[in-house]
């Protein structure tokens, strides 16, 4: 009993790490190798195969980091139990939510964030010996298993380089055997396995290393934080004076306002650390931290005000519900945080009570967003049929793709429904989305309406050859698809931001039909040219040389002309060859000395003696 109450001892938990490393090494590379792939499919399918080695592998890491800190019995407890759950996750993502890769990678991370926040959790307690731990301790561990995975990762990289190395040069002498080794499954899981195991283990046994590295990222980071906390302010304050329709323009200002505030949280945290409790800290970095916590609130009030004006347009999708999970944990935090301004006591004492409720209530997040509780995939898949069945979304313009292949069994079943409905145009689309008869899916717009709303207005173009003339009429009518159609500058599919500078056109006739083609200068110095056929402008691929700013300064002035090529076409039968000159980089000199003739001897006029024949 008095054994299994106490941590491993260190030599206990250096075998432990190893044997973990090399038997779970060994077990993915059964489940997901290429050597034994035909056993392996006869005992299990291939999704499972893929979660259980993915289960295996976080139950691992568990398993590394708990070793020499939780006492036996809570670490196989909480490993088993921790095992269970994110199986269970594992297979809700992989089987029960959609195959689209982007969203199961977005899962991935997410669980990765759950796995250690959660371990962090329970491994702090557990040493504390109670359901809750101290601040300081749960502060210790968390940063000092962050600086310790970083590390254990390098140092993996730096193994496996070295080996790589050692492959080649063995392999520049002739022998081949440590590459075919490295390429085998059975040695390259488990032995990396146990680099990262050893990593981890010498982390625990230098702790004034993970000690010094942690107090200068601390450190740095830190002092980043008035940097961040100036851009915030003047950022905020050119608010009240732009107003918010530029930043709705960007069409990116939720992502961008929730990455600020994942850097407010971060660099706010570096700058507390453990409050004024083991240092003092400059009055620079406390007023910092304030204004910082006051501009958390505010970023994230606009990201949830932004997220929320596109919900209201197109309705939820998965990656707009992942960014509502985003929204409210920064809420929560600048909530938090504003209100640790004002409390009484210490600078800022109350983050340390907040810290770990909002790390717990972020494991409850998570969850919710992992499982059916608030899967995205369901809520996407509600709330888009929703807007179907209520006439909000014509059956023509749904998104029919959003149930076929991004929201798994959530989605197939709805569509099932959906070709049973009682409205004949949307069971008839319905029944066509099932079939897979709705052809390929357009991502570059969301609806036909969002197209147009939009779509540039083509005659307030200003040409610049002939100056004066206007673009024609059927080149300003047409609907440019920058998707479909390959070098259409993105001046001739969308407007351009507020304020800022659009193309310019020119006028001329390159071919000589006496029908102007139309050339594009967009603002990066690129020139496309359309000619028209058949009452449609095709695109007309152009190559230049020249520098983007001599391009601009040349279409500022009007110095365009036409010329004659360099060098003249040549066809072989039906097929035309163009020639260009070569550009030599300058940074290559050749010797271009000629080769002085050689010497001729003088012919005689006699006959050469011949050597005498043997007889």
């Amino acid at each position: 009993m008095i054994a299994n109450s106490q941590p491993l001892s260190e030599r206990t938990a250096l075998y432990l790490r190893l044997s973990v490393g090399l038997v779970i090494g060994l077990i993915v590379a059964f489940l997901i190798g290429d050597d034994n792939k035909k056993l392996a499919e006869s005992i299990l399918p291939e999704d499972w195969r893929e979660i259980l080695a993915q289960t295996l592998t976080l139950v691992a890491f568990i398993l590394w980091a708990g070793a020499a800190v939780m006492r036996r019995v809570s670490l196989a407890i909480w490993s088993a139990l921790a095992g269970a759950i994110l199986c269970f996750i594992l297979w809700h993502v992989r089987i029960y939510s959609g195959d689209a890769s982007s969203s199961e990678l977005q899962s991935i991370l997410i669980l990765l964030a759950l796995t250690f926040i959660a371990n962090e959790l329970v491994s702090s307690a557990d040493q504390a010996g109670k359901p809750f731990a101290p601040y300081e301790l749960y502060f210790d561990e968390a940063w000092k298993r962050g600086v310790q995975l970083i590390l254990a990762i390098g140092f993996t990289l730096l193994f496996w380089g070295i080996l790589q190395l050692g492959a080649a040069l063995l392999g520049f002498i002739g022998f081949k055997w440590l590459t075919e080794l490295l390429q085998n499954e059975y040695f390259g899981f488990p032995i990396t396995g146990l680099a990262f195991a050893s990593a981890v283990h010498l982390g625990d046994i230098q702790p004034k290393l993970l000690a010094n590295v942690r107090g200068l990222a601390l450190g740095v980071l830190a002092w980043l934080l008035p940097v961040i906390t100036l851009i915030g302010a003047i950022f905020a304050v050119s608010l009240a004076f732009s107003g918010l329709q530029p930043l709705w323009d960007t069409k990116a200002a939720t992502a961008t306002l929730l990455g600020a505030c994942i850097g407010f949280v971060l660099l706010i945290n570096a700058a507390f650390q453990q409050g004024e409790t083991d240092r003092n800290v400059q009055v620079v970095l406390k007023w910092c931290v304030r204004l910082a916590a006051i501009l958390l609130l505010v970023f994230a009030i606009l990201a949830a005000w932004s997220l929320g004006l596109r919900i209201n347009q197109y309705g939820l999708t998965i990656d707009r519900t992942l960014a509502g999970m985003v929204v409210v944990i920064a809420l929560a935090y600048g909530i938090g945080y504003s209100v640790a301004i004002f409390w009484r006591g210490p600078w800022m004492e109350l983050l340390k009570p907040l810290n770990i409720g909002l790390a717990v209530f972020k494991c409850v997040v998570f969850i919710a967003i992992l499982t059916p509780l608030a899967s995205p995939a369901r809520l996407s898949v509600d709330n888009q049929v929703k807007r179907l069945t209520s006439g909000l979304v014509k059956p023509e313009k749904f998104d029919w793709w959003l149930l076929r292949y991004d929201t798994g069994t959530y989605g197939t079943k709805v569509l099932d429904q959906l070709t049973q409905s009682q409205n004949a145009a949307i069971a008839k689309v319905a029944a066509k989305a099932k079939a897979n008869l709705l052809g390929e899916r357009r991502h570059f717009l969301e609806d036909s309406e969002t197209a147009e709303k939009n779509r540039p207005d083509l005659s307030a173009l200003e040409v610049v050859v002939p100056k004066g003339a206007s673009l024609p009429a059927s080149f300003v009518a047409q609907r440019f698809d920058g998707e479909t159609i390959p070098f259409v500058p993105d001046c001739l599919v969308t407007k351009p931001i507020k304020d800022q500078p659009t193309c310019k056109a020119a006028l001329l006739d390159l071919d000589a039909d006496t029908k102007p083609e139309v050339i594009i200068f967009s603002t990066s110095g690129s020139i496309t040219g359309f000619k028209q056929k058949d009452e449609m402008w095709d695109v007309l691929r152009t190559e230049s040389a020249a520098n983007s700013q001599d391009i601009v300064k040349s279409l500022e002035t009007g110095d365009i002309r036409m010329v004659e090529p360099r060098f003249k076409d040549v066809m072989i039968g039906e097929v035309r060859v163009r020639f260009q000159l070569y550009q030599r980089p300058p940074n290559i000199i050749l010797d271009m000395n000629a080769v002085p003739p050689q010497p001729t001897k003088a012919k005689s006029a006699e006959p050469a003696a011949q050597a005498p024949s043997k007889p």
